[in-house]
């Protein structure tokens, strides 16, 4: 009895494990043949609400969403081994931002995480009629631990003349929380291992 036992719960830790792999569906994991850089990235999220952007339409503006979030994790013979969030912001305005801790993401344990920004001047999205600006952000392994088992409320980013909050929804929070992890299952860290 003790065997049946051992092989039932045997096998439901594997589909278990399984079906956490199954959930898992990533844009893109594999080696670059010409630098040997392993690039892990989660699908995109959308997040925020529904904002009119300054392309008109018969109906009025076209509604698009505030901004997507992707996280990343970078690996190269040249000592880059690092987590990344990049969110990528339509604006309405040509803005300027500068490097450094201008990513602030506020977590549900009640902790403001600073993350250092490597931003972009942005593009203009002929798609929009607005700027599109990609916000690289490096993610320490303290804090890729925390995104990994709390929740970001709200995102704030900090440009030289204004300030930018995005309010995450429960669905938009628990889809990014996933795609850590699913970085972290291709990574091998999860389950943490003592």
């Amino acid at each position: 009895m003790k065997h049946i036992t051992r092989w039932v719960s045997s096998l439901l830790l594997l589909l278990t494990l399984s079906e956490g792999y199954a959930q898992c569906d990533l844009a893109y994991d594999a080696v670059d043949e010409f630098d040997s850089t392993r690039l892990v990235l989660a699908k995109p999220v959308n997040i925020g609400y529904m904002i009119p952007s300054l392309y008109e339409e018969v109906e009025g503006p076209k509604m698009i969403e505030e901004g997507k979030l992707v996280f990343s994790y970078a690996e190269s013979e040249d000592s880059l081994v690092s987590f990344f969030l990049t969110l990528a912001l339509p604006e309405y305005e040509y803005l300027e931002i500068d490097e450094g801790g201008t990513v602030l993401l506020s977590l549900t344990d009640s902790m403001v995480v600073t993350l250092y920004n490597f931003p972009d001047k942005g593009v203009f999205d002929k798609n929009t009629n607005m700027r599109l600006y990609q916000h690289t952000c490096l993610v320490t392994v303290n804090n890729f631990y925390k995104l990994l088992y709390f929740d970001i409320e709200k995102i704030r980013v900090r440009y030289r003349t204004k300030k930018r909050t995005i309010t995450l929804s429960p669905a938009q929070r628990e889809a990014f929380k996933n795609n850590v992890r699913c970085v972290a299952l291709a990574l091998d860290l999860l389950p943490m291992k003592p």
